[in-house]
């Protein structure tokens, strides 16, 4: 048997000095090949990117802390384990430094498109990615860890979103989610993991109860409304569904014609029971278009106009909700509502209807109907859709009833 050569005895010598023996490190088509003699008599091995020969010294002792450091700390099996010491190899030491932008192109690899559109990339992931390698790779004021790239994050980038909000809770989600890539597909070393659970929930933040006052949209801003969406029929076809027939707007997915009458399934789960519940829906039209409830309704029964793609597809009635607010607050119109009275959202089109039944017409629907129809019981109703005695709507109420004009 040839003697082996020097660099490969020391090498031998040093890995069985730092975990123990059972290691065996060969030669396999001029590459370097790692075995591992187990008690139980298995011999798993790993064939490395290594070039058999002296120059791969440096290169192999860190390969294998890397690698044993992946077993022990990650709980990775052997093969798993060398495999990502293997690729992190060459993307983790740039003259001593973690090369995060390699990092950040396999990880934009790996997201689009099998799991987000390139759209969603540039419009939303990208910019937060690359600011977080702004940070980790700034060399004065720098982090060392990964608890320390997102309490910096948060410092620089999400102190004017609301606390709570969305927007912090997806910033610091994707940079989570970027430096759990890094660790686990690139393995770089643990200490890069992200802050989770309360941590992060903590930066965060828990959202306040809203102060705001429920606005209904009245029924002029309602006709406005629906009259300005002519050139965009599929999102017309939306807002006059949830506007006149006072749907949620993630309802819209479930909408379903059975003999001439629309239903819709809630995805709202009664706590009890844990079922969707199906209900019929009626529209509450507008004087000036007395009959657009039915013209809606043939309008999707017809199928010549469809509802948005985005708010069909979303794969949660939270999403699909999101799609139907993202879609109207990019419409100019909607935007000089929001001008006028910023208590305006979404929501308000459905809070319009339930304005309606109780002071547009003139008798008003009985709460417990009006609030079937919503699909909610009269205690909701009373507390979320009741609150719509202002001065002028108690004048006008009373004199409906009596018939007396106040001045």
């Amino acid at each position: 048997m040839p003697k082996s050569d020097p660099w490969i005895k020391t090498v031998r010598k040093m890995v069985k000095n730092a975990h123990g023996s059972g290691w065996v490190i060969e030669e396999q088509s001029g590459k370097i090949k790692i075995l591992r003699r187990m008690p139980d008599g298995r011999r798993p091995s790993f064939i490395t990117n290594l070039k058999f020969a002296p120059s791969s010294y440096a290169a192999l002792i860190e390969l294998f802390d890397k690698g044993i450091n992946n077993i022990e700390q990650l709980n990775k099996p052997f093969k798993e384990a060398f495999e990502l010491a293997n690729i992190a190899r060459p993307t983790n030491i740039n003259n001593g430094k973690i090369n995060w932008d390699e990092i950040k192109i396999k990880y934009k690899k790996s997201r689009v498109p099998n799991k987000i559109s390139e759209t969603n990339w540039i419009n939303n992931e990208k910019v937060r990615i690359e600011r977080a390698c702004e940070i980790l790779n700034a060399e004065r004021y720098g982090v060392f860890s990964g608890k320390e790239c997102i309490e910096k994050y948060a410092d620089l980038y999400i102190q004017k979103l609301p606390v709570g909000s969305t927007g912090r809770k997806r910033n610091l989600l994707d940079v989570a989610r970027f430096l759990d890539f890094a660790v686990d597909k690139c393995g770089i070393d643990p200490t890069w993991k992200p802050l989770r659970g309360d941590e992060l929930k903590d930066l965060i933040g828990k959202r306040e109860e809203s102060t705001k006052p429920t606005v209904p949209l009245k029924p002029d801003e309602l006709f406005n409304l629906i009259d300005s969406l002519y050139s965009k029929p599929e999102l017309k076809l939306a807002v006059s569904l949830v506007g006149l027939y006072g749907l949620r707007p993630h309802e819209l997915q479930t909408l379903e014609i059975v003999e001439d009458n629309i239903y819709v399934t809630s995805k709202k789960r009664n706590k009890y029971t844990n079922k969707f519940r199906r209900r019929i829906v009626i529209a509450l039209d507008l004087e000036e278009l007395p009959n657009e409830g039915s013209k809606v309704m043939n309008q999707f029964k017809s199928k010549l106009i469809k509802l948005p793609d985005s708010i069909v597809n979303a794969k949660t009635p939270k999403l699909a909700g999101d799609m139907f607010r993202q879609l109207l607050e990019r419409h100019s119109y909607w935007k000089s509502l929001i001008n006028k009275n910023n208590n305006l959202t979404p929501y308000s089109l459905r809070h319009g209807y339930a304005w309606r039944g109780a002071k547009y017409y003139s008798r008003s629907i009985p709460q417990r109907d009006l609030a079937a129809l919503m699909g909610h019981d009269p205690n909701t109703h009373n507390k979320y859709y009741g609150s719509y005695s202002d001065e002028k709507n108690l004048i006008e109420t009373i004199e409906k009833i009596t018939s007396k004009v106040f001045k």
